[in-house]
């Protein structure tokens, strides 16, 4: 009961750091963006280097389930402000990344944020 309290908590959080990701991205304001994402991995538990590993030993280490979805919402974030920067082989490579990362999850309560988003990465 607490651990899903606590991740309930965590996935509320990290929802409303997405949407001002996502607001701040779309008024090009780069530096907060790269601010608030840092943020959020954190609490996320992404530690730097991460992106080194295969995209299954990432999701093994965030739990495989609703943590692994919001961590590929992070990096289609990452992705936008790569676009936003005019570096679009970087943005391929996080959606990429990201699209990798979203099937090795297993979802719970973000099942229907995980479908959105997998529509999103494929068009």
């Amino acid at each position: 009961m607490l651990r899903q309290d606590f991740i309930g908590r965590l996935i509320q959080q990290l929802a409303e750091a997405l949407a001002r990701i996502a607001k701040l991205n779309r008024k090009d304001e780069a530096e907060q963006v790269e601010a608030e994402l840092a943020s959020a991995e954190s609490a996320l538990g992404i530690f730097q280097g991460m992106d080194r590993l295969d995209t299954r030993s990432v999701s093994l280490l965030l739990g495989g389930g609703d943590k692994v979805v919001l961590a590929a919402q992070l990096l289609e974030q990452r992705a936008l402000l790569a676009v936003e920067q005019s570096d679009l082989p970087r943005a391929s490579k996080l959606r990429q990344r990201a699209r990798e990362l979203l099937s090795h999850a297993q979802p719970k309560e973000l099942a229907g944020e995980a479908k959105e988003l997998h529509q999103r990465l494929s068009s």
